[in-house]
This record gives C-alpha cells, structure tokens and sequence, in this order.
C-alpha cells in the first residue's frame, strides 16, 4: 500500500504568536498583530508599532510598522502636515506573497526576524514633538 505524502497544514498565523484583529477587510481579508505576552499591548493601538500581517486567502503581506498611517496621523494631529509621511517613515514591508502552508509560513517569519522587531508607540511631547518610544519606555 501507498501512503500520500503527509500534507503541511495551512498556515494560521495564530500558530506563530500572532493575534486576529477585529477588522473587517475588503473581501474578507484577515488582520494579524504580532503579540508580545511580556508586553501590555491590550486592544488595537493606531499609534503602536509592531509587526502586523494581513491575509487575503493565501496572499499575505507582512509588515513592521503602524496598522494605518492615515489614522495615526489624524490621532497625533499631523495629518494636514504635508511633510511629515508617518507611513514613508515608519513602514517596511517585510514580505508580500504567497504563503499557503504552515511550514513555508514559519520559514518566512524566521528568515524576516519578527521577533526581533520591538514594539514602540509614536506620541507627541511638548518638549520632543514626535517621540517613537518602546512600550516599557512609553508606560512611564
């Protein structure tokens, strides 16, 4: 008798200390925040940075940064200031394509270093202006 091949399951980024957001994206597209359990990261934060990852069936994109520039922009009151591009500053796309299976999916995420991309939060001092500080710093 032969036996198939053992299959890999599909990715699910929940395996890989991802969290599922509750957004709702076009077409059913899946929102993932990397979870960091020695952080206090409760909710959605528009002025975090960390590294999220969306899913659109199996294409994902991956990347370190805010989950969108426009309301961190508008939350911080810089959005009229034309010159200041917090997305052009704070993001970077880390992967985009295909990942259908969870073998492939925790290659991807070990060769891009997630864990070792730390979480900050964007703020505005009147001493500094715009701060990028890590979460321990920003609690204080």
């Amino acid at each position: 008798m032969i036996l198939p091949p053992l299959s890999n399951p599909p990715f699910e980024p929940e395996r890989h200390s991802f969290r599922k957001l509750d957004l709702n994206g076009p077409g059913g597209m899946q929102w993932f925040e990397l979870h960091r359990p020695d952080l206090t990261m409760d909710g959605r934060d528009p002025l975090r940075l960390n590294v999220y990852l969306t899913r659109d069936g199996e294409f994902t994109t991956i990347w370190y940064g805010l989950i969108d520039a426009l309301i961190a922009e508008a939350r911080l009151g810089i959005g009229e200031d034309r010159d200041l591009d917090l997305a052009q500053l704070y993001e970077t796309i880390l992967f985009r394509g295909d990942i259908g299976d969870d073998s492939f999916g925790a290659g991807v995420l070990k060769a891009i270093r997630v864990t070792r991309m730390a979480p900050a939060v964007l703020r505005i001092s009147d001493e500094h202006g715009l701060e990028c500080l890590s979460l321990d710093a920003a609690r204080d």
